[in-house]
């Protein structure tokens, strides 16, 4: 963090950031918390209503520690977890999944009016989505379910990945969420794309710590 930054460079700002850190956290669960939805939602500046066309980025307030256990459970259960919504399973097999949301995280929930003709930020998915919602996820693993989403996840974003690889050589820029979907939806070759892949080694990492400590 820039405040631990400031502590190592001798800087006297180093309060001052976690102040507001702190303050900024507070702001983000009051204020974004959709209790209705049971998701963090984006609102709308000019008059601070809620813009309940849900993403993965309503995942990405798990990043911090401000979320309470029920806020990430509701999250979790509610949306990403859901087989019409965001379309990760449990077992991370994608098995139950309607073949429109076969391998999960579009980048607009599946029962969004907007998702079944999909577009660029309206249903394709996204290595960068992929692995801020990982990151997010792991910042909970204290709370089980957090856990088995965060495995969950890796393991079909890592299968999605995978399936462009062996067919084409491709890592794509962005990629369907069908299930028979037999090229990318974007460049062939795109850096990001592989994201979706590098989770499963960060999910190594984390099975490694676990048996370390």
């Amino acid at each position: 963090s820039l405040a631990a930054l400031a502590d190592i460079l001798g800087r006297p700002e180093g309060d001052r950031l976690r102040k507001r850190a702190k303050d900024l956290r507070a702001l983000l669960t009051k204020e974004f918390w959709d209790e209705e939805l049971g998701i963090f939602v984006n609102k709308l500046s000019r008059n601070e209503s809620f813009y309940r066309r849900i993403s993965p980025t309503s995942f990405y307030p798990l990043l911090t520690d401000g979320p309470s256990t029920a806020q990430v459970e509701t999250s979790i259960t509610g949306w990403l977890l859901n087989r019409t919504r965001f379309c990760i399973t449990a077992s991370g097999d994608s098995a139950g999944n309607s073949d429109d949301c076969y391998w999960g995280l579009p980048s607009i929930s599946a029962d969004d009016p907007a998702f079944p003709a999909l577009g660029y930020w309206r249903g394709y998915v996204w290595g960068p989505m992929a692995l801020l919602t990982y990151w997010g996820l792991r910042r909970h693993d204290a709370v089980p379910l957090a856990k088995t989403a965060r495995r969950a996840l890796a393991s079909q974003m890592t299968s999605l990945v995978l399936r462009q690889w062996e067919l084409h050589g491709h890592i794509c820029e962005n990629f369907s969420p069908h299930r028979n979907a037999t090229e990318c939806t974007g460049d062939l070759f795109y850096h990001w794309g592989a994201l979706g892949a590098f989770i499963s080694l960060l999910e190594q990492e984390a099975d490694v710590r676990e048996v370390v400590i």
